[in-house]
Formats: structure tokens, sequence, C-alpha cells
């Protein structure tokens, strides 16, 4: 491999403008493609599986109802 060869090949890895700003907005199109909010992940949980959805957050509420207390005798136990 002589010094022109080895220019063309780096020539091929290093893109010219036009092709890194083609590359950069079509980066930029999937990164924003593929963000969703967390509210939007969750209606799409319990627009799927209703029941399973509900059970878990029902569970979430009453693990945290129940953490609370459990956390502050816990605490005061080990005192």
């Amino acid at each position: 491999m002589n010094d022109i060869e080895l220019t063309q090949l780096w020539s091929r890895l290093e893109p010219n403008a036009r092709e890194r700003a083609r590359i950069e907005t079509r980066t930029f199109e999937w990164i924003e493609a593929g963000e969703t909010s967390l509210l939007a992940e969750w209606l799409n949980f319990i627009k799927v599986d209703p029941l399973p959805g509900l059970a878990f957050a029902a569970m979430a509420a009453v693990a945290l109802l129940m953490l609370t207390p459990l956390g502050w005798v816990a605490s005061a136990m080990l005192r």
C-alpha cells in the first residue's frame, strides 16, 4: 500500500461538509424519533395491557403509602 492508496482510503473515512451535515441530520432525526415522554410510555403501557398496568400502578401507590410509616417505625427501632 502506498501513500496515494492510503490517502484515498482515509478520505473515505472523513466525510466532506455535505456528507457530515447529512449524517448529522439523520442522526438527530433518529434520536428524536426514539424519544418519548414518561407519561406517553405509561399511557402506551396501560393502553396495551390495562389490567397489569393498573395493577402495577396500584401496587406502587400501596408501596408508597406503606413504606413511609414502616420506614419511620424501622428507623425508630434502630435508634
